[in-house]
């Protein structure tokens, strides 16, 4: 069932992206709720977060600089401090009726779907992203940016794209075709983004914050560390711990004393992990191993860690805005052995009275409230409360009673801050 009306005229199908993957679950949610969630997943969400690195920035100084930077861009957008969590600066940039209402240019820039959505969170336009520029397109030029939704567009086209495309913005050319498809073509902004139908201003691709003092960051992933409070002194784990936003955010709140352990299981990906955390200056033990094997390998003694982050892999249907989505029932049921594989290890490595905090960026029941009622039916735990609660309670179509599922966190459309969809549960080991 595609989604025709959604500001973003995308059209994925409901029945691919929901199957939830748990016979309960798939009842649970009725049809007005997966239109209300589906019509919000196709639009960009209306604030953009930077958590500020504690170790190395000063928040008051951070939100001068976007201020600054967003008078300089132009455009309307409110820059707050979010009071629930001191180190992040919240910049309110909800659509108007203009937005939708943008000028056409007679040239236009197709590109693919990966690339839309992060002009639509904010970015520019780099030279891989472009798919298709029309002939005579010069530096300097004013041009419409369109998104190849079918991911159909011929790398190079040199004329308009006639397939199923969606209008997300206009910009200004940096390159010019003979710099993008070519034997050895340029890196770089390739098109600066002036106004886009998210009204999201300019805020990725422009170095206006100092290396390592602040990055942007969604306001549930940043809640999340909260709800794990990690302390001075602690002995953490951070299981699944690229690219490593979140382990850089613990060793803040600790101000690196105490033990952060951060494992991520393919080598390109600890790579990316040893690198934020030495930009960011977070301590951490980087270890290249799978987290569904600790326990087997014996690297750490049982009952080792005073706090876990189990941030799961997951389907990941909670990013925003979603202009593609192929995914499978086939796929969707692929993430919950493994995401049950991971929270055995995490039980067992936990110590008695320690905290668990399991999270995801999906929406699907049978990976959120699905997993915590599979937890608490096979472990010894305990649901708390998932304070600082922002978010609503845990969707009915598990076992979860009420009580229960307002102990979670679900970020979804019925928020008044409007971010990405995210799940947050919080245990403690008994």
């Amino acid at each position: 069932m595609p989604y025709p009306d959604s500001p973003f005229e995308l059209g994925f199908h409901v029945e691919a992206l929901f199957q939830l993957g748990d016979d309960d679950g798939e009842a649970a949610v009725n049809e007005v709720q997966i239109e209300r969630l589906g019509k919000w997943l196709c639009g960009a969400p209306e604030i953009t977060t930077f958590r500020v690195n504690t170790l190395r920035g000063d928040v008051g100084e951070v939100r001068d600089a976007v201020e600054a930077h967003l008078r300089v861009a132009g455009g309307e957008a409110m820059v707050e401090r979010y009071p629930h969590c001191d180190e992040a600066i919240i910049v309110h940039h909800p659509p108007t009726a203009a937005e939708f209402q943008l000028k056409i240019h007679e040239k236009e820039i197709v590109v693919d779907p990966i690339c839309a959505a992060a002009v639509l969170r904010g970015a520019h336009i780099y030279a891989p992203g472009v798919m298709a520029m029309m002939a005579g397109t010069q530096r300097g030029d004013h041009v419409s940016i369109y998104c190849d939704l079918e991911k159909r567009c011929r790398k190079g086209l040199s004329k308009k794209y006639e397939g199923k495309k969606t209008f997300i913005g206009n910009g200004l050319v940096k390159m010019e075709r003979h710099h993008l498809f070519c034997e050895t073509p340029k890196t770089g902004i390739a098109i600066q983004m002036l106004e886009t139908k998210s009204n999201c201003p300019p805020l990725l691709g422009d170095d206006f914050l100092p290396s390592g003092v602040a990055i942007l960051q969604n306001l549930p992933s940043i809640i999340c560390i909260h709800v794990l409070n990690p302390q001075p002194g602690d002995i953490i784990l951070d299981m699944c711990a690229s690219p490593g936003n979140k382990t850089t955010h613990i060793a803040a709140l600790t101000k690196n004393q105490g033990r952060l352990v951060a494992i991520d299981k393919t080598p390109t990906k600890v790579a990316q992990l040893r690198r934020n955390c030495d930009v960011f200056g977070a301590k951490a033990e980087i270890i290249q191993t799978d987290s569904t094997k600790l326990v087997e390998d014996g690297r750490f003694a049982l009952e080792t860690f005073d706090k876990i982050l189990l941030d799961a892999p997951c389907s990941a249907l909670g990013k925003r805005p979603q202009l593609r989505n192929t995914v499978t029932k086939k796929v969707l049921r692929s993430y919950v052995p493994l995401q049950r594989k991971l929270f055995q290890n995490a039980v067992k490595l936990l110590k008695p009275d320690g905290i668990l905090v399991y999270s995801t960026c999906t929406v699907t029941l049978a990976e959120n409230e699905g997993i915590v009622a599979w937890a608490l039916k096979n472990f010894d735990l305990e649901l708390e409360e998932a304070t600082p609660i922002l978010a609503g309670p845990g969707w009915k179509g598990t076992n979860l009673n009420d009580e229960q599922l307002a102990k979670v966190q679900r970020f979804g459309p019925d928020q008044s801050i409007d971010s990405v969809g995210f799940f947050i549960a919080k245990f403690i080991k008994r």
